[in-house]
């Protein structure tokens, strides 16, 4: 969620919930004040009774008294219940034929000898429509204080927040490869201002110890390979020497395997360390079946070596993956050469490939090593030989492309699945 969604529904959540209590709360307040005021009129209106009575002095005018007030009723006191407080009573409205409620306040009294109860009337229908216009006032009100004050939150947060989505843009389109460094700009708000000169500092400090350690493994690398290689070159020369012994030959020969190990560690190293920087950018579709054709010629010498077979299973002849071609090959290379070094002489290898999955099975005894392991950098428990640094290298190649590579021991077959989406 957004940070302006977050606080526009926060604002639209808490005026909902105020709209849901002040509404009733407002009403019955309202209701009371009115009826206090109906009470209090006709209170003084009685008050004003013995006047009239007074001038009563006869039937005759009582008559006319009641013809001309019409909200007073003069009702006998034995045929209406008398209530000492007002009371609010639906009736029929003289001027409508339909209900309507009615304060009502009775007041005993003597006239002409004889006991009557006077009903002064004052219809609610007026103070209802009053209360029903100012609620309605009311809830217009706050609807348009809550669109203006979501309105104004949005407008004014969006100009405060624009240079923190700046920033946003700035680090999601950083890159570390890139040379020139693109000032961010410095908003008049302190806090962003202080932000983004953080940011500008990180960022260039981060570029530079990447092209600092960049810089020390690709010369460590290269300077590391020029005397591995003049070393395997003399001591392949001394293995010619005739004079030999034959003890002499096999430490020559255990030398030559270690110089061997460290030139491929070095190499394995340098390219796990390339894959993470990000040095490998461009992708394309990449044929995998010409992939591994191309794998398992390459590995053809180590396959005949051990009179072992690769039997291939492709859905299509042409299947498609967006890759770098260079690291989808070392991936299918050292899946196929873990399956080769790692079975017996004569073993068959199975190759297997779909539009969205790569399978390399091979037998072979059950490994004493957790399956989320396998992958591990200088993890040898798996066979024991090479650099340790293979299977690392696929899981580094996967991770950078998403694609998923899991491995499963069953029915006596190591195997390895990689899983991708197009």
């Amino acid at each position: 969620m957004k940070l302006l969604n977050y606080t526009s529904i926060r604002y639209l959540l808490f005026t909902a919930l105020l709209l849901l209590i002040s509404g009733p709360v407002f009403y019955v307040v309202l209701d009371k004040i009115f009826i206090r005021a109906i009470d209090k009129d006709l209170v003084q209106q009685a008050k004003e009774i013995p006047l009239h009575i007074s001038s009563i002095n006869s039937e005759r005018d009582l008559a006319l008294w009641k013809a001309l007030d019409n909200d007073l009723e003069i009702i006998d006191a034995d045929s209406v219940l008398f209530h000492s407080n007002p009371f609010t009573e639906k009736k029929l409205r003289k001027d409508k034929n339909k209900k309507g409620n009615f304060r009502i306040l009775q007041k005993q009294t003597n006239i002409l000898g004889k006991n009557y109860v006077i009903q002064i009337e004052s219809s609610m229908i007026e103070k209802e429509d009053l209360i029903k216009t100012i609620l309605f006032i009311q809830l217009g009100l706050f609807l348009f204080l809550l669109l203006g004050a979501v309105g104004i939150n949005y407008f004014i947060n969006k100009n405060v927040l624009k240079p923190f989505y700046g920033s946003l843009t700035f680090l999601q389109q950083f890159n570390l490869e890139s040379t020139i460094e693109e000032p961010l700009e410095m908003p008049k708000i302190v806090e962003f201002k202080q932000l983004n000169q953080s940011i500008q500092q990180l960022t260039t400090s981060v570029r530079k110890a990447y092209f600092s350690q960049k810089e020390f493994i690709e010369n460590a690398s290269h300077e590391l390979q020029t005397p591995l290689t003049t070393l395997k070159f003399k001591l392949e020369l001394l293995l010619q020497e005739q004079n030999l012994s034959q003890n002499q030959s096999l430490l020559i020969s255990d030398m030559y395997k270690v110089i061997e190990y460290m030139d491929e560690l070095n190499k394995n190293l340098l390219l796990l360390s390339k894959i993470e920087n990000g040095q490998f950018a461009s992708t394309e579709a990449v044929n995998i079946t010409d992939v591994v054709n191309e794998v398992e010629e390459d590995l053809s010498l180590i396959i005949e070596s051990k009179s072992q077979n690769i039997r291939k299973t492709f859905s299509a002849e042409n299947i498609f993956l967006n890759s770098n071609k260079m690291l989808l090959k070392i991936l299918v290379n050292n899946l196929v050469l873990n399956a080769l070094q790692y079975s017996e002489v004569n073993a068959i290898i199975y190759i297997s490939a779909d539009n969205n999955m790569l399978k390399v099975c091979n037998p072979g005894k059950p490994i004493n090593v957790s399956t989320d392991k396998i992958f591990s950098r200088f993890n040898k428990k798996f066979s024991g030989k090479g650099s340790g640094l293979g299977l690392s290298i696929v899981k580094t190649i996967s991770e950078l492309y998403n694609y998923k590579v899991s491995y499963e021991y069953s029915s006596g077959n190591h195997i390895f699945k990689l899983v991708w989406n197009n």
